[in-house]
């Protein structure tokens, strides 16, 4: 069943307009939200995301039951967690080079945590997916039919099956394979340094990987 419920994005830098673009190429409605307001957004998004609709940040969460967090990890103390309440929020950051984290993060992961577990517990509230973060921004954007003939696996991690299975018909809608992993610590295998991150991979290939770790 295609995936036709209205999402929300959070980030409108080139990875959320990438994914308001095709997200909009296959019929699927969304919102999208900054730390700026939707005003100041006006000539951005008709620029980079038309189709998709500004709302603030606070209400990022209002008429969907997903959200997609694709905010850089250094600013996620800007995101309020209470925006996200009660829905399926997908994790689509990382962190890049030297990049600052909040300490929360910084200290979870220095735990031993997959990044989402740690995100997983800052936003208690919310059901946390791992997906669309080992996909670069303008392979994200290509063109539907390729996405479509080309079947690219994407991961998505989870310790919530029903949210699993949410995101994994989005992202098939979307045009890729998705490929449901055994919990939300496999999560840091689609971190910038791990085995499936940037690799063009089909599910089949994917599984295989998988089974041979």
């Amino acid at each position: 069943m295609p995936f036709t419920s209205r999402i929300g994005i959070l980030g409108a830098g080139r990875a959320g307009t990438a994914l308001a673009r095709a997200a909009a190429t296959v019929g699927i409605p969304m919102n999208i939200a900054s730390s700026r307001s939707p005003s100041q957004m006006k000539y951005h998004l008709a620029q980079y995301a038309p189709q998709a609709t500004a709302v603030p940040a606070e209400e990022i969460g209002a008429d969907v039951q997903l959200v997609v967090l694709m905010v850089p990890q250094d600013d996620l103390d800007e995101v309020d967690p209470e925006s996200v309440n009660g829905l399926t929020l997908i994790d689509a950051t990382n962190r890049w080079e030297e990049m600052p984290l909040p300490d929360w993060l910084e200290n979870g992961q220095a735990a031993g945590l997959s990044s989402s577990e740690v995100i997983a517990q800052h936003f208690g509230g919310s059901r946390v997916v791992k997906a669309l973060n080992h996909i670069s921004h303008w392979d994200l954007d290509s063109d539907s039919s390729s996405r479509q003939g080309q079947q690219r696996a994407l991961a998505v991690a989870s310790d919530h099956r029903p949210d699993a299975t949410l995101t994994a018909r989005l992202v098939r809608t979307l045009g890729f394979a998705p490929v449901i992993l055994r919990g939300l610590a496999e999560g840091r295998l689609m971190e910038p340094e791990g085995e499936i991150f940037n690799q063009v991979l089909s599910a089949a290939q994917l599984r295989a990987l998988l089974h041979d770790r």
